[in-house]
């Protein structure tokens, strides 16, 4: 089976860039640590009177902001590394 370079390079960077996407934290206008998509990271807030331990709303929504995003580079990506695999091959 023969690979086309260049498709499973640009794949590879796509994916590498979601990966990126995904996993940098995100900052709100709020002083909390909200992490990132993939990892978050929780915090002691009040909602309604009742103290949880959980990621804060507006961190949230920062970061579900950031996800479509995300999904879309690595999709493409993905679709590239299959391109690459498919289009490589030869046919007697």
């Amino acid at each position: 089976m023969k690979i086309d370079v260049f498709w499973a390079v640009i794949g590879a960077l796509l994916v590498a860039l979601a990966l990126l996407i995904l996993l940098t934290p995100v900052s709100t206008q709020f002083a909390d640590p909200c992490g990132s998509v993939l990892m978050p990271a929780k915090t002691p807030y009040s909602d309604g009177g009742e103290l949880v331990f959980a990621n804060t709303p507006p961190c949230h929504d920062a970061r579900m902001a950031r996800l479509p995003i995300g999904v879309v580079v690595g999709v493409a990506g993905l679709a590239a590394a299959v391109f690459s695999l498919v289009s490589g091959r030869r046919r007697n």
